[in-house]
């Protein structure tokens, strides 16, 4: 196991699995070679997670190709209680949400990055992939500002 991996591994059962009340985590980096994606799926894979890619998973993704112009962060944030609600593994690795974020402003990326990191008392965890923010940028957002919520790879490329 590579020390990357097992920093993340232990932040992130710290972080969604330990904590009972806010259990969001995010895992960030720059938008390309980061390892973001594959740092995510080593995580799923060796702790039995569930994995969403929210690009290529059928379904919600194609629901909103007619209504993407109209759709909101508060539509997003209840389809994300909606898969923890179905998620049977304790976490949820829910990547490529950049997909959606890129068709948003960047007011409507931080009240969407503001409503998820602090959702309470989800039924499993959730692990955020994105390449929109970084450590910094969501502290404000973090629960009491905890950095642990956020496991940035920017400084580890």
């Amino acid at each position: 196991m590579s020390d990357l991996f097992s920093r993340a591994s232990e932040r992130f059962i710290t972080c969604c699995i330990k904590e009972p009340r806010y259990r969001v985590a995010w895992l960030v980096g720059l938008p390309q070679r980061s390892r973001k994606t594959l740092l995510a799926r080593q995580l799923q894979e060796h702790h039995g997670w569930n994995y969403l890619d929210y690009t290529l998973d059928p379904g919600y993704f194609d629901t909103l190709a007619n209504s993407i112009d109209s759709y909101q962060p508060p539509q997003l944030v209840t389809a994300i209680r909606d898969w923890c609600a179905a998620c049977a593994a304790p976490v949820l690795v829910l990547d490529e949400i950049d997909a959606v974020l890129a068709t948003w402003n960047r007011n409507q990326r931080r009240t969407w990055a503001g409503l998820v990191a602090r959702l309470q008392y989800l039924p499993c965890g959730l692990i955020i992939v994105s390449h929109f923010f970084d450590q910094r940028q969501l502290a404000d957002y973090l629960p009491d500002r905890d950095t642990r919520y956020c496991f940035d790879l920017a400084g580890d490329i």
